[in-house]
């Protein structure tokens, strides 16, 4: 290969490198609080007995008055809903090593239901009357916001102007100018937290629950030119 060739060959790889495109890569975060305008409760009936009738029977009866007690306080059908129905036997044995030695099957039957409601002032009445129907389960106390479009919105807003930010300060940081935006693409989460019930030892001041802010963040991951 003669000189000639060589710095022909050094020269186009030259500018092969200079023509490929420079990319910064940032992103972007925010979150943003909305209070809660909906609340998600799941409450159960949980019965046992040697006989899995008698325990499903017994399950069957406490319900419907933990049931006739949310109708007596305006909760509709598209408000109560059954979430899960479990029946399962539990066997061991008693009296081991003994002449009495002998195998007994407990039965269990759980039944769940969700609560939808918007009024949140009402939530710890709704568990007060569940519980004093009979219900021996709360499993969950969820407040959340029904339409999140505007939080996702707003925080989508913040995180590009977080990621612009970033991108605008590592550019002059680096001594370069920053180019066009060449792709953005977009994610979200949120968290609504769970709750639990304050019980008063005054059964006459009743159960308070104190709903927190539902969180809605967005993420960003964008890429310019320099």
């Amino acid at each position: 290969m003669g000189v000639v060739t060589l710095l022909m060959l050094l020269v186009a790889g030259a500018a092969l490198a200079d023509a490929e495109p420079k990319r910064l890569q940032v992103s972007g975060t925010a979150v943003v609080t909305g209070d809660p305008d909906i609340a998600y409760i799941t409450v159960g009936v949980e019965t046992q007995n040697p006989s899995a009738e008698k325990a499903a029977q017994d399950n069957a009866s406490i319900m419907a008055q933990v049931l006739a007690a949310l109708r007596e306080m305006g909760l509709t059908e598209k408000e109560v809903s059954t979430s899960g129905y479990n029946i399962w036997g539990s066997t061991q044995t008693v009296n081991r090593g003994t002449d009495k030695e002998e195998t007994v099957t407990t039965y269990w039957v759980q039944n769940r239901i969700n609560i939808t409601t918007k009024n949140l002032d009402s939530v710890g009445e709704i568990v007060d009357r569940a519980v004093k129907a009979g219900a021996n389960q709360v499993q969950g106390i969820r407040f959340d916001v029904q339409d999140k479009q505007a939080l996702q919105l707003e925080a989508l807003k913040l995180a590009v102007q977080q990621g612009m930010g970033k991108a605008e300060a590592m550019a002059e940081a680096a001594g370069v100018t920053l180019g066009e935006l060449v792709s953005m693409s977009e994610s979200y989460s949120s968290y609504a937290p769970m709750v639990r019930a304050v019980a008063y030892a005054d059964a006459a001041v009743g159960t308070s629950i104190s709903p927190g802010e539902v969180e809605v963040s967005a993420s960003v991951q964008m890429e310019f030119a320099f």
